[in-house]
């Protein structure tokens, strides 16, 4: 049978024809571009962020060991001043405090009361009388300090204004007229059924990190750190408003006390990142927070980290020593 496949050959490749160039066109070879990766920076961890926190929310249960990081020379102490106050409303409706920094005072009163104004009583109310600091303490500082404003009045007896002005403290034995006060931060809440209202008191002279002679009424270091002060109008019977106050302070023992002496820590040492994050977040959050310890962790916690992946220097390792003592 004939043969169907017939040799049909293998086609030519076509020639390639050579590129011509342009006179102008550079014939080295091309180099690629380099890619610029951007820096690395530290990684924020969660204990760096609890750091922070521990310093920065006076309602953190960290906060009640916590020191001020920056190497201060010789073992401190530290302690935890906590307690509440409830006020009652007044024959004429008016009532104002004032809730201080120092160690163990204090807050101040209203003896009498007037339809405008409010006078002071003549001296501070500790905040703890009988503590570790009052026995075997010497110098101090202020670590953190806070204050938790809640309405405990029932829902038929919740009524009026308040006034929370954060600033320089009050002096004893003075009148005032409420609603003329300048105060550096102010915020005017309706009292009302399950309010809770958060301040938190913020450095601002040099001498707040500086340890203090022994607080009297007159207050060490009051002048460094801000002072709550809270205008009430309008309750005139009943209990109203509950203050739970938050002091963490740092302390150096009397010398002599060898059995105290024993169990005091070094201070940490400096920390950069520590010590830019905390001023950030002073500056972002402010004294005032609408809630109560919950909200405060959230939003310090959230504003720590934002502060911290901000830095751009390394490294951040070195505010892992604030919890060398947990």
């Amino acid at each position: 049978m004939p043969n169907k496949n017939k040799n049909k050959g293998s086609k030519r490749a076509k020639p390639v024809k050579p590129k011509v160039l342009a006179n102008n066109q550079d014939l080295r070879p091309v180099k690629a571009n380099k890619v610029k990766h951007p820096k690395q920076k530290g990684v924020v961890k969660p204990h760096h962020v609890h750091a922070v926190c521990s310093i920065t929310d006076p309602f953190c249960p960290a906060a009640k060991n916590s020191k001020w990081p920056d190497g201060t020379q010789g073992n401190t102490l530290t302690e935890q001043f906590r307690g509440n106050y409830t006020t009652a409303g007044t024959t004429s409706g008016t009532n104002l405090f004032c809730f201080s920094p120092g160690a163990p005072f204090g807050f101040i009163t209203t003896s009498a009361q007037a339809a405008s104004t409010c006078t002071t009583t003549n001296s501070f109310v500790t905040y703890k009388a009988n503590s570790l600091y009052a026995t075997y303490g010497d110098l101090f500082r202020i670590v953190s300090f806070g204050v938790i404003t809640r309405c405990v009045a029932s829902a038929t007896n919740a009524s009026g204004i308040v006034t929370f002005g954060t600033g320089r403290p009050l002096a004893g034995s003075t009148v005032y007229n409420l609603g003329t006060e300048l105060y550096d931060e102010v915020a005017v809440k309706a009292i009302q059924p399950g309010m809770e209202f958060s301040w938190i008191s913020v450095p601002r002279g040099t001498g707040a990190r500086d340890f203090g002679g022994a607080s009297t009424a007159s207050g060490v270091n009051l002048a460094d750190w801000t002072s709550l002060i809270v205008e009430i109008v309008g309750p005139t019977s009943g209990n109203t408003l509950n203050f739970e106050w938050f002091v963490n302070i740092e302390f150096m023992a009397n010398a002599g006390n060898t059995a105290i002496t024993a169990i005091a820590k070094s201070n940490p040492p400096t920390s950069v990142s520590a010590t830019t994050s905390v001023s950030k977040v002073h500056s972002s959050i402010g004294s005032f927070i609408e809630g109560g310890v919950h909200v405060v962790e959230q939003k310090i916690a959230d504003t720590a980290k934002e502060a911290l992946d901000s830095l751009m220097s390394d490294p951040l390792e070195s505010i892992a020593s604030l919890f060398s003592m947990f």
